[in-house]
């Protein structure tokens, strides 16, 4: 059996090991407990610089998304302003080129109402000429008749005197009969 003060001085050394590793692992987490209370402490100290960079990023990036989207608002009041204006000029056109097209239909309808007058009165005229055309050539054709008939009278008139035998003596000269008073 080994040696009871050799078992103390192992049981020492053992003891004094183990108290040694106690010690260190205290001493070491101690450490970390005090690297990990440090590091926290950064942390902590820079969350707020941390927290306020990314408000002011945000800020910026939202402030410019506000800016953009304003742009945008004011750009399209802008073009709806400027249809507006372009509405109201093509309304103007359109109802001046109405009144012109009103104003010309006026005077095309009145003068198709001039050229049918005029017609009308044209044709009552033709007819009424045509009418005193007609009575004019019937009085030219019964003129005309009574001059063949009167010419034709003339003609036997004239062979009958031509054919007449004349008298040799002592009938006087009867005068004519249209020259009698």
């Amino acid at each position: 059996m080994p040696n009871l003060s050799q078992w103390w001085r192992a049981s020492k050394l053992l003891i004094a090991v183990c108290l040694l590793v106690l010690v260190a692992g205290f001493a070491g987490a101690q450490w970390q407990s005090r690297a990990d209370a440090d590091e926290r402490a950064v942390l902590l100290d820079r969350f707020p610089k941390v927290r306020a960079e990314e408000r002011a990023a945000c800020t910026r990036e939202f402030t410019a998304q506000i800016n953009g989207l304003k742009a945008v608002n004011e750009q399209g009041a802008s073009d709806l302003a400027a249809m507006k204006q372009s509405i109201d000029d093509t309304n103007r056109i359109v109802a001046y080129t109405l009144r012109f097209l009103g104003d010309r239909a006026k005077v095309t309808d009145a003068r198709q109402a001039a050229l049918i007058k005029q017609a009308r009165q044209a044709a009552a005229a033709a007819t009424v000429a045509a009418q005193k055309t007609e009575v004019v050539e019937q009085k030219v054709a019964v003129a005309a008749t009574k001059a063949d008939e009167a010419a034709s009278a003339v003609k036997s008139v004239d062979k009958k005197l031509e054919t007449a035998t004349h008298p040799t003596a002592a009938v006087p000269p009867t005068p004519w009969a249209g020259s009698r008073r």
